[in-house]
């Protein structure tokens, strides 16, 4: 799968977006199922400790899945519902989304290998985020890593650790001295690799090279 880096592109922020969930601080952004190898439950729970260090932070969560009820009730224990620091959109349509992400801080995608061995296949959202000119951080299961390189287009962490996932937060947050570099090298990586020209003509190498044996 590819990604329209035109159309995931940081000229897509949106300050109406901010402004309708009163988002006076860093925006955090969840986009997915809510499921239970999407790891929803470590960010909420990560959310609540990000909380301490950053108070004016929010994390706004776009997806509907068979944990809806239950991440609900979870954030409303944490007092992350009733406080609006963590704000459940249901799903959002397709052509809205690039605003989403152009206009966010930071996508977190904290997958989960769950019983059985399911978890993230490609991560298609991490490409979006990224070529949109937000900082990603997900986790080191399944092809996430095929799409983040630590520290270098995004940031790694491991699976089921709120702490880990509040400590990278809090760090990208209180210094932000290189993510503007950080973001600029993520979306030009993201449309080398990902952009429809490229994944096309690898197609169409692979494609020849087959014909040709």
């Amino acid at each position: 799968m590819g990604v329209d880096a035109a159309l995931f592109h940081p000229e897509k922020n949106d300050p109406k977006i901010r402004e309708q969930y009163g988002i006076k601080g860093p925006f955090l952004l969840y986009v997915g199922r809510l499921s239970e190898k999407k790891g929803v439950t470590y960010l909420l729970e990560a959310i609540s400790l990000v909380l301490e260090h950053i108070p004016d932070c929010k994390l706004l969560i776009v997806g509907t899945g068979e944990l809806n009820k239950e991440l609900r009730a979870q954030a409303e224990s944490l007092n992350l519902s009733s406080t609006r620091k963590a704000v459940f959109l249901g799903a959002v349509p397709n052509n809205e989304l690039p605003s989403y992400f152009a206009s966010a801080d930071i996508f977190i995608g904290p997958s989960v290998v769950v019983e059985g061995g399911d978890t993230e296949g490609f991560g298609l959202t991490f490409v979006e985020a990224a070529m949109s000119g937000c900082i990603v951080v997900g986790t080191n299961v399944g092809g996430i890593s095929d799409i983040i390189e630590d520290g270098e287009t995004g940031f790694l962490v491991p699976e089921k650790d709120p702490k880990a996932i509040a400590g990278i937060l809090v760090r990208i947050l209180q210094d932000p001295s290189k993510i503007n570099s950080l973001k600029h090298h993520a979306r030009e990586r993201m449309v080398q690799q990902f952009d429809w020209k490229p994944i096309a003509d690898r197609y169409a190498k692979t494609l020849n090279d087959n014909i040709l044996q």
